[in-house]
C-alpha cells in the first residue's frame, strides 16, 4: 500500500505469513511463512521465494539493509544477504520467537540480540560468534526491541511484564504489568513513548521518564549516565571519568575524595587513588556494602553514608553497620553535607515544617538554625558559616543571618541557591530563566540563563541545563568596581582572588595606592608581575617610614608620594600641580619633559629663573629626533647653532623634502664650515643627488670628490670635461674606469684612447688580444683584422722613437707582425664567406686574386689561427680552373690531395681533378702580374716563398704589391724616399710647387741598353752628370729606378727607390700618394702612380690603397672605410 492507503502490489505464499519486515536502507521487503520467505523489490519484476526447513517465528534486517536474520521454531539462526542467500547459520535448542540487530554505533561490528524459548537472552557477531554467555531470564521472552539509539532494550514475554533492560540485557526496571503474555514492545522513534500489547488484545503506551541522579562537591560533580554508568566530571578542567557498574545505578553521592553509588541490592564506596591532588580524577573501589537500603536521599562522608527516609535519617559506616539514627519531627525535603573534620562532618537538613536542622555525625543532637512557616526546597550556608540561603515551596530565597536570626535578604521568584564557596558575601541564584548574583549589599546583578545553580565556586558557576552540567565564567569586574568605590579595599581584594582580568588587578592596586593602602596594593601588583609599580611602593613606604618622626615631614612625603602616584596613574596635570605644591617645580618641568609636552614643561618654567629654556629647546630637539620627526629636529638644532647635527639628521632620515632642506643649509653657512659642508655631499652622493653634490663640492672647491662622484655615476662626459679644465690635478688613473665602461659598451676606440690618457697601455692590448681572439673562435675575421690594426696602432702610439733604432726595432717588428695579421684576416674573411655561405656575390676574379695574395704572403709558415690553408687552397683552385690558370690549379689540387679536407669535399675534388687533367698545362697569360716598378712579369705564385722568405712582392726586383683592399688586384703604385738629405716637409713641399715643365726633355737624343733581363731606353740631357735625380728630357723618376735597379742584388736585397729633390720637382701632384706617419718621428711613405689613369685612392686612417671607384661605392654604402671603419678618411685622393 502507498501512503493514500491506495494498493500498489499484491502477491501470495502457499503458507500462513509469520513475519513481514521492511529493509531500513532500501524498499525491500521480506514476507515469511512457514516454509519459505520472499523478497520483494520495486525494481524487480518477481518476487523471489526461498525455502526454509522450519516455520518462521522472527525476522530482523540489518541497520545497513545488507542482511536479514530469520529465527525458527527448530531454534535455528539463519542470516542471509539481500539476495537471500544464506552467510550464517546460528543453532538454538528452543524456538526463537524474538530477534532484533542493535543499533549502537559504538561497535565496530554488528550485534544480534536473540531470544530463545529456553529463557535465555543471547548476542551474536554478524560473522556467528556469539558476544558474551547467555543471561538467564527466567522467563520466555517474545519481543525484543531496542529503545532510542540502541543505549537500552524493551523484552516482553511470559512473564506478563515489559522491562527496561540495559544495552547488554541487564534489568533496570519493569516498565508495565499485564494480565497475559506481553508478545510486542515498540518505542516510538525519536520520542520517550513505548507502545506494548499482550496476548489478550490489550495495547498500552507508556511515557518513560529519566530521572537526573547526581551529586555534587565543590567543582567535582557525579551523574548517572545509561542507567548503569557513573560519570564523574571535574568542573574546572572538564576532565570526566566513566565507572561502568553494570547495574541499575539508583543514587549517587560525592563528598571530598569519597564518592558513593546506590545499586539495588548494593553500595559502592570509592575513593580517590592520590589524596593530595585535587584535580585526580582516578577513583577505585574501597568497600562494598551488599544490603538493600531503601532511601528518599543519600549523602556519603569521610566515614560514613546517611540515608534519609521520611522522617528518619540513618548513619551507617562503610561496612553497613548502624552507627547512629535520628528521628525528626517532619519529612525531610533536602539534605546536604557541610563539611568538617573528617569523622565530625555537620549535615544540613531542611524539612518540611520550615525547619532548618544541623546533624553532625558524631552529635546523636540536632540543632537547630532556623525555623520558618514556608517549607524548605533548597538551602545552602555560606563559607565563613554566618548566612544561610534558603529556597522555600513559594519559590522565595531568603537569607538570614545566623547570628542574629534576622532576615537579611528576600528575594522571589527562585528555585534554587549557592553560595560562593570562597567568599561569604557573594551567592547566587536562578528562576524563571534569570540568573542573578548578589554580593555584600549592593544590588542584585541579573543575566539571562536556563537552567538550576548547584554550585559557586569563585568566578565560575555551576549550572544544570536538562541532563547536563554547564560551567559559567562570571565575571567579577562590577563587583570590584563597587568594592573600590566603596574603598572597601580588604573586601575588593578578596573579590579580585575569585579571578578578575589584569586589567582589574592595575585598577584595584592604582585605587588603594591613591589611597596609601600599600599592603593591597603591593599584593595586587605582585599579583600581574608590575615590577615598577611594587618597586614604587616599596619607595612609598621607605619615604614614609622616613618621614614618620616629623608631622610636617610626613606631610611633605604624602604629598610628593601623591604627586608621584599621580604621575604613575597617569594624571600628569595633577602630579605636576602637586610638585609645584611642594616646591618641586624642577620635578614638575622633569615629568613634561619626559612625556615630551614641550609646551606644558615651558609653562612650568617660565615661572622659573633657574631653568635654562636653551636646554629645554636642546632636548626637544633630541626628542624630535628619537621621534624621526627629522624636519623639526633639524629647525631645533639649527636655531641652536649646531649645524653639522642638524645636516646629519636630514641626512640620515631622507624624509620628503629632506635635499631642499639641506641645499638651504648649505648655501646659508660660510665656506669654512668645511666639515658640514664634506658631510652634505658625502650624503648627496650616496643618495644619487648629483647636481646637489656638484654644488656643494663646487663650493668646497673639492674637485677630487667631484670627479670621484662623476666617475661613481658613470658621467664620463663631465668627468673628461672637468680634468681637461684642471689638467694635472688628478691622477691619470682617473680614465681607468672610463676606459672600462667604453669596453663594455663597446665603443673600443674610445675605450683606446681612454686606456692611453690613464697610461695603461697593457689594458687596452688585452683587450684588443681578447677581441681577436674572441673574433677568430667566431669566425668574425673583419673585426679579427680591424683588431689587430688596432693593436699596431696602439703599439706604435704607446712607444717612443729615439734616434737608437735598436730600442724601436721590437715595437716595430710587433707593429708589422700586427698589420700583416690584420691584412690576412681581412683577406681571408672573403675565403670563409666563400666555403661557408651557401650564396655568395663574390667575383672570381677577386676571390682568385685574395688566395694568391694569403699563399704568397704566407707562404710556409704556419697559418694564424682561424685561417685555414685548406680553404685558401680550395678557393684557389676552384678560381683558377674558371679563370683558365689550369697550371695553378692542378698544382692547388695536388697540395689539397696532401692535407685532410673536409668529407664534404672530397668527392667534388676528385671529381675536379679528374676533369683538370683534360685541361692544358698552362696558365692564362693575361692572369700573370707585372712589377710595376721593374716591369717583370711575374708566376702566380711566388716559387721563392718559403719559411725565411715570404711576401706578395715582385719576384725580380722584391718590390711589394700594392693590392686593392676591396678586389685585391696590383695597382700601379711604385714606393719611393727622399735621399735622407731632404726632410719629409721639405720633398712634400717641392712636390707641391714643381715645374709642370719639368721633367720633359728639350733634347731628341735617346738611347737603348741592356739591364739584366729589362729593355731599358735612356734619355739624354744638356747638363748630364752623376746625379741621377737630375737627368734631362727623360722621366727622372724612371731614372732614379734604373738606378736603383742598377745597384740592387736581386730581389732578396731590396732597396726602396731613393729620389733627388729635382726628381720630386718632376713629378706631377696628382700622380703622389703620401701616407702620413702613425705618430711623431716616423717618416712619411710616398707612392708614385704609374698608370695615372687609374685612379686610386688612398685611406690615411689605415695607409691601404684602393681603386677610386670602389672606394668610393664601399664608402657611400658603409659610411665608413671598408678597412679601418674609420668614417673620416680626410683627403683620399694623390697628394
Amino acid at each position: 500500500w502507498n501512503e493514500d492507503g491506495k494498493p500498489v502490489l499484491k502477491y501470495s505464499h502457499s503458507d500462513s505469513i509469520q513475519r513481514v519486515v521492511f529493509n531500513p536502507a532500501t524498499d525491500t521487503l521480506a514476507s515469511c511463512t512457514n516454509s519459505d520467505f520472499g523478497l520483494w523489490s520495486p525494481t524487480e519484476k518477481q518476487v523471489a521465494k526461498y525455502k526454509v526447513q522450519s516455520k518462521i517465528l522472527s525476522a530482523s534486517w540489518s541497520n545497513d539493509g545488507q542482511f536479514l536474520a530469520l529465527g525458527m521454531f527448530s531454534g535455528q539462526i539463519t542470516i542471509r544477504d539481500r539476495k537471500g542467500n544464506e552467510k550464517v547459520s546460528i543453532a538454538r535448542e528452543a524456538p526463537v520467537w524474538c530477534l532484533s540487530w542493535s543499533p549502537w554505533n559504538d561497535e565496530s561490528f554488528d550485534l544480534l540480540a536473540v531470544g530463545c524459548w529456553d529463557q535465555t537472552l543471547s548476542f551474536y557477531q554478524l560473522s556467528g560468534i556469539q558476544h558474551q554467555k547467555d543471561r538467564k531470564l527466567g522467563f520466555n521472552p517474545c519481543s525484543i526491541n531496542y529503545y532510542g539509539q540502541g543505549e537500552y532494550m524493551l523484552i516482553g514475554g511470559s512473564n506478563k511484564e515489559a522491562w527496561l533492560c540495559t544495552k547488554e540485557g541487564a534489568k533496570l526496571c519493569v516498565i508495565d504489568n499485564r494480565d497475559e503474555w506481553v508478545w510486542a514492545v515498540k518505542c516510538r522513534p525519536k520520542h520517550n513513548a513505548i507502545a506494548l500489547g499482550d496476548h489478550g488484545g490489550g495495547i498500552a503506551v507508556i511515557n518513560l521518564q529519566f530521572q537526573t541522579v547526581h551529586g555534587l562537591y565543590k567543582e567535582r560533580y557525579a551523574y548517572r549516565e545509561h542507567m548503569t554508568d557513573v560519570i564523574v566530571q571535574h568542573l574546572l578542567t572538564d576532565q570526566k571519568v566513566r565507572i561502568k557498574c553494570r547495574d541499575y545505578v539508583k543514587k549517587v553521592a560525592v563528598f571530598r575524595d569519597r564518592l558513593a553509588v546506590q545499586l539495588p541490592d548494593r553500595i559502592h564506596i570509592y575513593d580517590l587513588a592520590n589524596h593530595d591532588d585535587s584535580y585526580d580524577m582516578h577513583y577505585r573501589i574501597k568497600e562494598r556494602i551488599h544490603q538493600t537500603l531503601p532511601c528518599n536521599l543519600l549523602v556519603v562522608t569521610t566515614n560514613n553514608i546517611v540515608l534519609c527516609q521520611e522522617r528518619k535519617l540513618q548513619l551507617l559506616d562503610f561496612h553497613g553497620a548502624m552507627v547512629r539514627e535520628w528521628i525528626l519531627a517532619s519529612v525531610i525535603r533536602y539534605i546536604k553535607v557541610d563539611g568538617g573534620k573528617a569523622g565530625s562532618e555537620g549535615v544540613l537538613v531542611g524539612l518540611k515544617d520550615g525547619q532548618i536542622l544541623k546533624i553532625y555525625v558524631d552529635n546523636a543532637f540536632p540543632i537547630e538554625l532556623i525555623k520558618q512557616s514556608s517549607s524548605i526546597k533548597c538551602l545552602d550556608i555560606s563559607v565563613d558559616r554566618k548566612r544561610l540561603a534558603v529556597v522555600d515551596n513559594d519559590n522565595r530565597i531568603l537569607v538570614y543571618d545566623l547570628a542574629t536570626k534576622e532576615i537579611v535578604f528576600q528575594e522571589s521568584n527562585a528555585n534554587c541557591v549557592a553560595f560562593n564557596t570562597e567568599l561569604g558575601d557573594m551567592l547566587s541564584y536562578s528562576g524563571n530563566g534569570t540568573l542573578a548574583i548578589k554580593t555584600g549589599n549592593f544590588p542584585v546583578s541579573t543575566q539571562k540563563l536556563q537552567g538550576f545553580v548547584v554550585g559557586f565556586r569563585g568566578s565560575k558557576l555551576f549550572c544544570l541545563q536538562y541532563l547536563t552540567m554547564k560551567t559559567i565564567d562570571v565575571p567579577q569586574t562590577a563587583s570590584l568596581v563597587r568594592y573600590v568605590e566603596a574603598k572597601d579595599f580588604n573586601a575588593a581584594y578578596q573579590i579580585a582572588c575569585l579571578g578578575v582580568t589584569e586589567e582589574d588587578w592595575k585598577v584595584l592596586g592604582l585605587a588603594a595606592l591613591k589611597a596609601l593602602e600599600l599592603e593591597v596594593t603591593r599584593k595586587a601588583f605582585v599579583r600581574i608581575r608590575d615590577m615598577k609599580f611594587i618597586e614604587l611602593v616599596n619607595s612609598i613606604e621607605a619615604r614614609l617610614t622616613a618621614a614618620n618622626g616629623d608631622e610636617q615631614d610626613l606631610e611633605k612625603a604624602k604629598g610628593l608620594c601623591q604627586a608621584e602616584i599621580c604621575a604613575w596613574s597617569g594624571d600628569y596635570q595633577e602630579a605636576a600641580k602637586a610638585y609645584a605644591r611642594m616646591g618641586e617645580v624642577e620635578k614638575a618641568i622633569n615629568l613634561f619633559v619626559d612625556l615630551r609636552q614641550w609646551d606644558e614643561a615651558k609653562v612650568f618654567a617660565a615661572g622659573n629663573s633657574t631653568i635654562d629654556n636653551k636646554d629645554l629647546t636642546r632636548r626637544q630637539a633630541e626628542w624630535a629626533e628619537e621621534t624621526n620627526d627629522w624636519k623639526k629636529a633639524a629647525e631645533m638644532f639649527l636655531s641652536s647653532g649646531d649645524p653639522l647635527r642638524a645636516c646629519r639628521i636630514i641626512g640620515e632620515n631622507k624624509g620628503k623634502g629632506w635635499q631642499e632642506t639641506m641645499i638651504d643649509v648649505v648655501r646659508n653657512i660660510p665656506k669654512s664650515e668645511v666639515e658640514v659642508l664634506k658631510l652634505c655631499g658625502k650624503f648627496y652622493s650616496d643618495s644619487d643627488e648629483d647636481s646637489y653634490a656638484k654644488e656643494v663640492y663646487v663650493k668646497l672647491d673639492d674637485f677630487s670628490n667631484l670627479m670621484q662622484l662623476y666617475i661613481r655615476k658613470e658621467n664620463w662626459v663631465d668627468a673628461t670635461r672637468l680634468a681637461d679644465e684642471h689638467e694635472g690635478k688628478f691622477d691619470k688613473s682617473v680614465f681607468l674606469p672610463y676606459a672600462e665602461w667604453l669596453a663594455v659598451q663597446d665603443r673600443f676606440d674610445a675605450a683606446l684612447e681612454a686606456y692611453r690618457k690613464a697610461g695603461r697601455p697593457d689594458q687596452s692590448e688585452r683587450m684588443m688580444t681578447e677581441l681577436t681572439s674572441n673574433a677568430v673562435v667566431e669566425g668574425r675575421f673583419k673585426d679579427a683584422s680591424y683588431y689587430y690594426s688596432l693593436l699596431g696602432t696602439e703599439i706604435l702610439k704607446g712607444m717612443k722613437l729615439t734616434k737608437d733604432l735598436k730600442k724601436n726595432e721590437k715595437h716595430l717588428k710587433q707593429y708589422e707582425e700586427y698589420m700583416k695579421r690584420a691584412d690576412w684576416y681581412y683577406a681571408y674573411s672573403s675565403i670563409h664567406n666563400f666555403c661557408n655561405d651557401p650564396f655568395t656575390s663574390l667575383q672570381p676574379e677577386m676571390l682568385f686574386q685574395v688566395s694568391r695574395f694569403l699563399i704568397n704572403s704566407m707562404g710556409q709558415i704556419d697559418a694564424p689561427p682561424g685561417i685555414s690553408r685548406v680553404n685558401t687552397l680550395y678557393t684557389l683552385a676552384k678560381q683558377a680552373k674558371v679563370l683558365g690558370a689550369f697550371k695553378l690549379a692542378r698544382f692547388a689540387y695536388d697540395r689539397l690531395q696532401q692535407l685532410k679536407v673536409p668529407g664534404t669535399w672530397e668527392d667534388n675534388i676528385d671529381l675536379d681533378v679528374l676533369t683538370i687533367q683534360a685541361k692544358p698545362v698552362r696558365d692564362n697569360p693575361e692572369l700573370a702580374p707585372v712589377c710595376y716598378r721593374c716591369g717583370s712579369t711575374n708566376p702566380l705564385l711566388n716559387p721563392f716563398s718559403n719559411q725565411n722568405t715570404v711576401g706578395d712582392k715582385c719576384t725580380n726586383c722584391g718590390h711589394p704589391f700594392i693590392r686593392s683592399y676591396v678586389n685585391f688586384d696590383i695597382l700601379p703604385l711604385v714606393e719611393f724616399f727622399p735621399n735622407p738629405d731632404i726632410s719629409d716637409e721639405e720633398a712634400l713641399e717641392i712636390i707641391r710647387t714643381h715645374d709642370k715643365d719639368a721633367g720633359k726633355k728639350k733634347g731628341k737624343d735617346w738611347e737603348e741598353s741592356k739591364r739584366g733581363e729589362a729593355d731599358v731606353m735612356t734619355f739624354g740631357d744638356e747638363d748630364d752628370d752623376n746625379d741621377w735625380g737630375g737627368g734631362g728630357g727623360a722621366d727622372k723618376f724612371e731614372m732614379a729606378i734604373n738606378k736603383t735597379l742598377e745597384t740592387q742584388d736581386g730581389s732578396g736585397a731590396y732597396k726602396p727607390v731613393l729620389v733627388s729633390a729635382k726628381v720630386l720637382a718632376s713629378l706631377k701632384r696628382d700622380t703622389v700618394y703620401v701616407c702620413k706617419p702613425v705618430i711623431d718621428g716616423m717618416r712619411y711613405r710616398f707612392y708614385k702612380n704609374m698608370i695615372p689613369d687609374i685612379s686610386v685612392a688612398l685611406s690615411q686612417p689605415c695607409h691601404r690603397f684602393f681603386n677610386e671607384e670602389d672606394f668610393e661605392f664601399v664608402y657611400l654604402r658603409d659610411g665608413c672605410c671598408p678597412y679601418s671603419r674609420s668614417k673620416d678618411v680626410g683627403d683620399y685622393g694623390p697628394l
